[in-house]
């Protein structure tokens, strides 16, 4: 997972830095909490044990200050450090704090901070909550241009548009995107596009196992790779970002406010089946190895030098790669293209193992016990893999990545080449 982005870190750690025109307490005597949650600590510093969170209006007893910017507080019964930057001789107060986030002159920061305060100071008023939602999409907005503008490759998936049994239709792109990322177990989602739409870029908040994991990207429906009818069979989305973090009980109800509610359909995962519940996720070192490899590998026959493909009534067997926005990993084995009557065969790639140009995929089919696919890659023949451990699906043995050259398609007299 990337390391959290300084936006992102502010409202998890909840300690909201103030602006320098608030006024500050003496040495000694009554202050209150300005930060919207604030860490006790044992002692002053950011790694001691935290002895008890203190929300903030908060009134503690200012004791002493302490070295490097830290005070001594006592709040109710309990003692402890937080930086001097987090209390202040004034109450918060609510409209002043609303009337800040609200104002357009500031840096979407600072207005982020003041919404985050407000809100907490009254999570039952909806502005604040609609503020403070709108706040947190605009940084993770700004935060996706920063990492843009500094260049590196994104985290490139496509979707399929498939047909959905619930619709009784083809999904279009926007509902394809919205399945891909909710084909998991959630409590809420919010989505919000920017910049031409669903055409656009991205944010996507989402609350899974108590923690809050956003993503944010561009969706390129022009850089799709299947055939094209009315609109595209396939579609890129780049993931540019990735977080997760605890949320404040603050955030929470601001985003949830609005948001999409969970798919508790019992055939939530009978479109395509080999979607389910469970599905196991690569770890970061497993994704980079299978990412690295070509994602399409074309069933060669005869010899080297003499290489072809078969085509039986638009069908060609092969092996396809497949990743999807959660990093969960499928390998396709089977006709690769047209169906027909005979549909491949989807396993889960639960790992990724290398050693020198030998590959090793863990698979864990339907039904049966795991298996391990070995790929030979690369080879002393350009472009050409051997996969091997796969005999109960499919003839093992040599393949071309998708991007050969000059190997033919051998379809009852029609000859094209791969590649174009």
């Amino acid at each position: 997972m990337k390391k959290i982005a300084p936006w992102f870190r502010a409202w998890a750690s909840c300690l909201m830095v103030l602006g320098s025109g608030m006024a500050w307490a003496q040495n000694t005597g009554r202050v209150f909490i300005q930060g919207s949650e604030v860490n006790l600590r044992a002692r002053p510093s950011d790694k001691a044990e935290v002895v008890t969170k203190v929300p903030i209006a908060t009134e503690c007893q200012r004791l002493a200050d302490a070295a490097k910017g830290w005070v001594r507080l006592k709040c109710g019964e309990v003692e402890g450090f937080t930086l001097k930057s987090l209390v202040g001789a004034d109450k918060p107060s609510f409209d002043k704090l609303l009337a800040q986030a609200q104002d357009t002159k500031a840096s979407t920061q600072v207005r982020y901070d003041a919404a985050t305060r407000a809100a907490t100071l009254d999570p039952k008023n909806d502005k604040a909550l609609e503020l403070l939602a709108d706040l947190f999409f605009e940084s993770a907005f700004e935060q996706l241009d920063k990492e843009t503008m500094k260049g590196g490759p994104p985290e490139a998936v496509f979707i399929k548009r498939e047909y959905s049994r619930a619709l009784d239709r083809k999904r279009s792109l926007e509902e394809s995107f919205i399945w891909e990322l909710e084909k998991i177990e959630y409590d809420w989602h919010q989505l919000r596009f920017r910049r031409g739409g669903f055409r656009g870029s991205f944010v996507s908040a989402m609350f899974r196992d108590g923690l809050l994991f956003v993503y944010s990207g561009f969706i390129s429906p022009n850089a799709g790779k299947g055939k094209f009818g009315k609109e595209l069979d396939e579609f890129g989305v780049n993931i540019k970002l990735r977080t997760s973090s605890a949320a404040s009980e603050t955030l929470k109800l601001a985003l949830q406010k609005g948001a999409r509610p969970p798919d508790t359909r019992d055939d939530k995962y009978s479109d395509t089946k080999e979607e389910y519940a469970g599905m196991p996720a690569l770890s970061p070192e497993a994704f980079r190895l299978f990412r690295s490899l070509s994602p399409l590998w074309y069933l060669l026959q005869g010899k080297k030098g003499e290489r072809h493909v078969d085509q039986y009534c638009g069908m060609i067997s092969g092996i396809l790669l497949r990743t999807d926005i959660h990093r969960r990993a499928v390998m396709v084995v089977g006709s690769i293209y047209d169906y027909g009557d005979d549909p491949p065969r989807v396993m889960r790639v639960t790992d990724v193992s290398k050693n020198g140009s030998s590959y090793q995929l863990q698979l864990l089919p339907d039904g049966a016990k795991q298996l391990v696919a070995l790929l030979a890659w690369p080879t002393e023949e350009p472009n050409v893999g051997r996969w091997g451990g796969l005999r109960m699906f499919i003839d093992g043995g040599d393949y071309a990545v998708a991007n050969a050259k000059g190997i033919q398609i051998k379809d009852n007299g029609c000859t094209s080449n791969l590649g174009q």
